[in-house]
């Protein structure tokens, strides 16, 4: 996707909505044009040194583990091989990244992308102990530079809602999994927290059907919404989303 641009859908510029109801014959929404990339790829920067952070403070890689450790630990979800090559798209500090090592309790090859290079700066050094071999590049998740069929998970948190048009990004971490690859996602979930994201961030509020309808429309399988950890913070911001391809 050019960096410069917001994708158009049917001529319109794409807008993410914000508000919208009906009375009577009448229909109206408001809407929110999202960032362009180039200025998303600007909040995150400034915003890099303090992220891990924020993270840290609403229990977000502990929220994570436990995600992953229930996909993980069910039999459908099962990664029987021992080889694996990993995308994190969306990288940011590398906490997700480094909840699914913790999990799986071995090494791995890493790919992580972001359109944020300090974020990518940040990320190399929370990762720089992990004993994973890392390729970090900038590269937007509309676009990935790889081929087809080419990762064995791909790790993917709060991201997708940036988009203006999600099924984009969905489809194209459906293009580069290989056949029986495992998808693992976090999204904001709709709440008071999640309008305050959307209004801060211009993203999606993503509902539970909404989000799944996403994934199968790209084309994964055995497709579940599972909350975050009990009695963390994260469990009233985000819900966790699997499925294979």
């Amino acid at each position: 996707m050019c960096p410069e641009c917001v994708p158009k859908q049917g001529g319109v510029q794409a807008s993410v909505p914000v508000v919208s109801f009906s009375f009577r014959s009448w229909h109206f929404s408001l809407g929110r044009t999202p960032f362009k990339s180039r200025e998303l790829a600007k909040h995150y920067d400034e915003r890099s040194a303090s992220w891990q952070k924020t993270i840290e403070r609403f229990g977000f890689e502990g929220a994570y583990r436990h995600l992953i450790c229930r996909v993980l630990s069910q039999q459908r979800y099962r990664l029987d091989r021992h080889s694996l090559r990993v995308l994190d798209a969306g990288i940011g500090t590398g906490a997700m990244t480094s909840a699914f090592h913790a999990e799986l309790g071995r090494g791995f090859q890493l790919d992580g992308v972001d359109i944020s290079e300090e974020m990518l700066r940040v990320a190399s050094k929370h990762l720089q102990f992990k004993n994973i071999e890392k390729t970090l590049a900038i590269a937007d998740i509309t676009d990935l530079p790889y081929d087809d069929d080419c990762f064995d998970v791909v790790l993917v948190a709060h991201v997708v809602e940036h988009l203006a048009i999600p099924e984009t990004g969905f489809d194209e971490l459906y293009r580069v999994l290989k056949p029986g690859g495992l998808l693992i996602c976090s999204m904001t979930r709709r709440s008071a927290f999640g309008a305050f994201v959307q209004l801060l961030w211009r993203t999606h509020q993503v509902g539970i059907s909404r989000a799944l309808g996403w994934l199968r429309g790209a084309g994964f399988r055995d497709v579940r919404a599972l909350p975050m950890e009990k009695g963390s913070a994260a469990r009233n911001c985000s819900i966790g989303y699997v499925g294979r391809k």
